[in-house]
């Protein structure tokens, strides 16, 4: 598989991919500015290479890499692919049987496709920015739709792998931060007559209704999770006449106290963490969700493991991320073309590290 995305949505689906098993090779650009965005996180797993594709003899690596490849994977903007003659067309011209990833802000095939776009800016086009801040607009505070397009393409990809099984055709797939945005909104999406559009919104919110909520406790936060059957239950056990008094009843039970009392008539509750809990608890290391790894450079670094497990599929950690350009030699040599080695390092085509 050839990645050649950049940032965060395209190098999410390589890697998620990598997890299950694909061998990856990451081609990014030697001389692009401001180098390799978030490389320890979405490159693990991965062979990095550092080949300008902007040049012949780089483009002529990449045919030659194509070859063996299953999938190519592109989040560039429309038309910029093209321009160097790495399309789809031109690929499955090549390869007619390949599977092409395309990634972008906006969509393909509309009026927006060829503007540039990321996170912020999906999430300004998809309401989902004023969803958040209400009254005035609030960024999301992390990439949610970077990620959740990664793995949509991934998705996409397993899909198209699966049919090329079944029929021996390749197509391209496309995936879009605009239209994760929509679908991750999808509750709030229906319309029909009558609709109100009073769901709760905007950063102050603590919930959906007294039984679905955040509550302060005594020495922390906690959200309570009671479907409307466990109601009764839940104020005889708290000894209060109604749901207006839960917040004054939690104000006097720690956070303990007050999971347990929910768990025992049935509800569900948790104590609100922050990302240094969440990642140190023994659960998810023991999981293989939260890993620590030593990497050349930084040395060892914590991040997340694969959250997805299965009983019969393997599903391991990508190896810790190569070094930029680490592996450029060994899969030149994998090709054939080791002997090109110095022509392309001397020419800055090939760069072995950054």
């Amino acid at each position: 598989m050839l990645d050649l995305c950049i940032i965060l949505a395209g190098p999410t689906c390589g890697r998620t991919l990598a997890e299950f098993g694909a061998d990856v090779i990451k081609i990014d650009d030697p001389n692009r500015e401001g180098g390799i965005a978030s490389h320890l996180d979405v490159n693990r797993g991965k062979r990095s290479m550092l080949l300008d594709l902007k040049t012949q003899a780089g483009r002529d690596v990449f045919w030659r890499l194509l070859e063996d490849a299953d999938v190519v994977l592109q989040n560039y903007r429309a038309g910029a692919l093209e321009r160097l003659g790495l399309g789809y067309e031109a690929v499955r011209a090549a390869k007619p049987d390949i599977i092409y990833a395309s990634l972008n802000a906006y969509g393909h095939d509309g009026p927006w496709e060829r503007r540039p776009g990321w996170e912020h800016l999906a999430q300004a086009a998809t309401g989902m920015q004023m969803r958040f801040g209400d009254t005035q607009p609030e960024l999301q505070p992390f990439p949610v739709n970077d990620y959740a397009t990664g793995i949509l393409g991934a998705y996409a990809v397993a899909l198209a792998l699966h049919h090329r099984a079944k029929t021996g055709q390749g197509q391209e797939v496309r995936s879009a931060l605009a239209y994760t945005a929509t679908l991750l909104q999808s509750p709030f999406m229906q319309s029909f007559e009558g609709k109100r559009w009073d769901e709760p919104r905007g950063t102050a919110t603590l919930g959906f209704g007294p039984l679905q909520r955040l509550y302060r406790a005594s020495d922390g936060w906690f959200f309570l999770g009671v479907g409307e059957s466990l109601r009764e239950r839940l104020l005889r056990a708290l000894e209060i006449e109604s749901t207006s008094a839960l917040e004054g009843r939690f104000a006097t039970m720690t956070v303990d106290e007050a999971v347990k009392q929910v768990l025992a008539v049935g509800g569900g509750a948790h104590r609100v963490m922050d990302i240094a809990q969440n990642m140190e608890s023994d659960w998810l290391v023991r999981r293989g969700v939260s890993i620590t790894r030593v990497h050349d450079g930084p040395g060892r670094v914590r991040t997340t493991g694969p959250s997805v497990k299965m009983s019969r599929s393997r599903v391991v950690p990508g190896a810790p991320a190569s070094a930029p350009g680490a592996d450029g030699v060994a899969v030149l040599d994998e090709i054939g073309l080791a002997g090109q080695r110095d022509a392309l390092v001397g020419e800055g085509v090939l760069l072995e590290s950054l």
